[in-house]
């Protein structure tokens, strides 16, 4: 996804793996579940599929009843369907820190603005980029709105902590649109600082996604979240579909 190219390969994992069901509903869901199919290969006739179908029903639960998950698997899909609108004619974002100082190489950098400062602060240059925040002539509310929302982040990536005082305020100004999509990239900024100091953030960010809906988002996108969102079900199905392969079902 467009969002996991700014942030260092290991945090935007976390990210994206902590999005879904909470851990420990995972693995209680996972031993049960396989336990269940396991048990089936002893069986035979309508018992075996009875426990087939109740070890797929415990794997697949917590995906289904995690609210907050679906909230934040369809908040980031449609973030990153806006960055991506958004950005359409800039030189392509890079993926990792040696594609970020390439990338700050191009003669084209130097033209794109904040975009410039946002690859910077994947290279660690945050200082560097808060200076180009700062220098930038914010003309509308938009430009006010988003310089404050990325002194927000660069502060938060140096100190641990996001302080959205300033940028909710400038964000306050905008019109709906552009508010959520403001609001929900200050939510995914303080996201990445809170799962870089290991702290909770599936709350704050469900909530900044309530109320995104599918509609505009390519289904490429919505097919990914509910992938990565019922990863635990498609599981249960390999393991079904590798004991019949083998002969044991």
């Amino acid at each position: 996804m467009t969002l996991s190219r700014h942030l260092p390969l290991a945090v935007g994992r976390r990210l994206l793996r902590d999005a879904g069901p909470p851990p420990g509903w995972a693995i209680v869901a996972l031993i049960i579940g396989s336990a269940l199919i396991t048990l089936a290969t002893t069986q035979s006739g309508a018992g075996r599929l009875v426990l087939v179908l109740l070890g797929l029903a415990v794997l697949t639960a917590p995906s289904i009843i995690d609210a907050d998950g679906w909230r934040i698997r369809l908040g980031m899909a449609w973030l990153a369907a806006e960055q991506r609108r958004r950005m359409a004619g800039f030189p392509r974002m890079p993926r990792t820190q040696a594609g970020a100082e390439r990338w700050l190489e191009q003669p084209a950098a130097a033209d794109t603005g904040l975009t410039q400062a946002s690859v910077m602060t994947m290279t660690g240059q945050t200082r560097e980029a808060r200076e180009l925040v700062r220098a930038y002539r914010a003309e509308t509310a938009e430009d006010r709105a988003r310089v404050e929302r990325m002194l927000a982040a660069i502060d938060g990536m140096e100190t641990g902590h996001v302080d959205p005082t300033k940028a909710l305020t400038a964000i306050d100004a905008l019109d709906a649109d552009a508010r959520r999509y403001h609001l929900l990239s200050l939510a995914w900024s303080t996201a990445w600082v809170e799962a870089s100091h290991k702290r909770p953030w599936r709350r704050a960010f469900a909530a900044a996604s309530a109320g995104v809906r599918p509609a505009g988002i390519p289904a490429r996108y919505l097919a990914y979240a509910a992938f990565q969102q019922l990863l635990l079900p498609f599981v249960g199905l390999l393991l079904v579909v590798g004991l019949w392969v083998a002969g044991w079902l």
